[in-house]
């Protein structure tokens, strides 16, 4: 019966230590996977509560097609250095490239550290894109990775 006791004892105060993975869903937080309705801001939500958090957490796009205009996720005041994407689902470019403005990046990872990306599609809607840059105007760059560490070799299908 001692034995009993003890070993559910160190269960108990061994799963008390292990940290618990957070899960940021971004449908649960708004976003709409119907591709037409711009879904940035649920994106960046996530991501801000994943920073704010000390412990691994993962950011989830379920599937579906997921507007994003202009995304950047900072990490200069992360907390965090154990953040998992993971991507069941699209991100896509406004159809039109003006909608984003003059800025240099549609999506833009920078300064963070321990960031995995797994799985999802980026649909940057080239035709736009070249359109854009027809037109002579200042388009955005795609997806762009800067000053991140410990970054998997895992990004994106």
């Amino acid at each position: 019966m001692k034995m009993l006791y003890s070993t559910l004892l160190f269960i108990f105060f061994y799963q008390s230590t292990i940290a618990t993975a957070l899960t940021y869903n971004v449908v649960n937080l708004g976003a709409k996977g119907d591709g037409k309705t711009d879904s940035t801001k649920y994106f960046l939500s996530a991501w801000a509560s994943a920073c704010a958090s000390t412990s691994p957490a993962t950011i989830y796009v379920p599937k579906g097609n997921y507007l994003l205009t202009k995304a950047d996720f900072h990490g200069e005041n992360c907390k965090n250095n154990a953040i998992a994407i993971r991507i069941d689902g699209t991100l896509m470019a406004p159809s039109d490239y003006n909608v984003i403005g003059n800025v240099g990046n549609w999506i833009k990872f920078e300064s963070v550290s321990g960031v995995s990306i797994y799985g999802g599609v980026l649909d940057g809607r080239g035709t736009s894109l070249w359109a854009c840059k027809a037109s002579s105007k200042t388009c955005p760059t795609g997806a762009t990775v800067r000053k991140m560490s410990k970054l998997p070799l895992n990004l994106f299908q």
